[in-house]
């Protein structure tokens, strides 16, 4: 909207605090400053010094190109980190399965949320419909992890969460997942959990 602005010569500077916070990258920022450069407008630095002197062309780049450098090297030591705190079965982040609760980092079992989420594998192990299970859940007082009545769709995911028996799939987009065992306690039984993960299946 800015840049689209500038084409009708309401503005003749762009002050940020510092460059890096004009673009995502130097390449977007070389392309949005050449195109207000036809509409006469020029991107300001509140903290940065450029002279309008022909080296300061070479000291913008710089600062850009230095900017987008630690940007990078702090994204990939933020992802290693998060790595290596999956490998130590430490969060990451993200939901807080219903029957576990979080402490220093780690997924300890809740003992009083954990009894439903036996239920549930339980009664969906031995054959019991999801809405007989549903309205168990509800009439013994359970519920949700956000304190709502159970659904049938508030079932589905944890019929398939394998942190249930203490596996852990982390996923940082680097092309290389890794999985973790033992990662957390385990609140329902391997074979039950398979049992149950079959039934799915064929349903």
């Amino acid at each position: 909207r800015m840049i689209a602005d500038a084409a009708k010569g309401g503005f003749k500077f762009i002050i940020v605090y510092k460059l890096d916070r004009f673009a995502r990258n130097r390449y977007d920022s070389a392309m949005y400053k050449h195109t207000l450069k036809k509409y006469g407008v020029r991107v300001v630095s509140a903290t940065e010094y450029l002279s309008t002197n022909p080296e300061s062309i070479m000291t913008e780049a710089v600062l850009e190109a230095n900017a987008e450098y630690f940007s990078a090297e702090l994204s990939q030591k933020t992802k290693r980190g998060m790595r290596e705190s999956a490998l130590k079965g430490l969060s990451t982040g993200g939901t807080v399965p219903l029957g576990y609760r979080l402490v220093d980092k780690r997924l300890e079992i809740d003992v009083n949320t954990a009894p439903a989420v036996k239920l549930i594998f339980e009664m969906y192990g031995s054959g019991k419909g999801k809405k007989e299970i549903v309205d168990e859940l509800n009439n013994r007082g359970y519920r949700t992890k956000t304190g709502r009545e159970f659904k049938i769709t508030s079932l589905e995911n944890i019929l398939k969460n394998q942190k249930y028996i203490g596996v852990y799939h982390y996923d940082d987009n680097t092309g290389n997942p890794i999985t973790i065992e033992n990662s957390c306690p385990s609140l329902i039984d391997k074979n039950l959990f398979d049992t149950v993960q079959k039934k799915i299946e064929q349903t």
